[in-house]
């Protein structure tokens, strides 16, 4: 009887410890999936701004302002060491209860600096579409401009509204 006992508590403890053990399994791919996701996903920040900074590379009327290296960061820091600048951005529900995604990054090349603006307006498929993207350049050398790589008034409205 006391064999039996002790073989039940052993299946208990082992039974319990492998729930455990499953169980921060789970929790550590959730975590992981969550960084991944946000770090790598289409509608991450990060992704977003890359593919911002990519069209502002290749505008021409930019390459010409900027230089033939253009390079973008986040907001400026106060510490020389900190390397990695966070991109300004947000989401706001205007009043149709559409998600509005607005951003700012600051771009720099040999010749110049600026500051880029966008704002992107979630479809009817949850995918961000660029309403407008510009680069604001501050006088000095050259006349401030403010200088459009996209810009689409219709964005985020499907072709059954355009009706």
């Amino acid at each position: 009887m006391a064999t039996e006992q002790s073989n039940i508590a052993t299946a208990t403890k082992t039974t319990t410890n492998y729930a455990v053990i499953a169980t921060g399994v789970v929790l550590v791919g959730a975590i992981g999936y969550a960084i991944i996701s946000e770090l790598f996903g289409s509608n991450s920040d990060t992704h977003i701004f890359g593919n911002a900074l990519e069209k502002v590379r290749n505008d021409v009327k930019l390459q010409d302002i900027f230089g033939s290296s253009i390079k973008g960061y986040g907001e400026p820091s106060s510490s020389k060491r900190r390397r990695n600048r966070r991109i300004q951005s947000q989401v706001v529900l205007d009043t149709e209860g559409k998600e509005h995604l607005l951003m700012r990054f600051y771009v720099e090349g040999p010749d110049n600096e600026g500051t880029a603006h966008l704002e992107m307006v979630k479809d009817q498929r949850g995918n961000w579409e660029y309403k407008y993207l510009f680069v604001d350049i501050p006088g000095g050398v050259r006349p401030a401009q403010r200088v459009f790589v996209e810009y689409n008034k219709n964005a985020g409205q499907s072709a059954i509204e355009d009706k």
